[in-house]
């Protein structure tokens, strides 16, 4: 009988592959993975995106005094990616302390 992968299982695996820079097949055949089943848990994972049920992470950030010529960046291998200019830091601190 087979195992029953967890959410959590599969949500490891998506991060896996969207790092990895492979297709869902070859990222799937290189770690024993059956293609149908990722693309079913993929799926699911748009899902519960489209329905509200994301996950957001907070990270800690100190905004200083800007250097010239700098941006505040973070980005996302295979993901988002923000860029703002250096003296978008008011603008940003007061965005942030707006919100719910």
């Amino acid at each position: 009988m087979t195992k029953r992968q967890t959410r959590e299982f599969w949500e490891r695996h998506m991060e896996g592959w969207r790092e990895s820079g492979l297709t869902q097949i070859g990222y799937c055949a290189s770690h024993g993975r059956h293609i149908k089943s990722f693309s079913r848990w993929r799926s699911k994972a748009r899902e519960g995106v489209q329905a509200g049920d994301s996950l957001l992470t907070l990270i800690p950030l100190s905004v200083a005094a800007p250097v010239a010529d700098s941006a505040l960046q973070r980005h996302r291998p295979g993901g988002w990616r923000i860029e703002l200019p250096s003296g978008s830091a008011p603008w940003l601190a007061d965005f942030l302390r707006q919100l719910p």
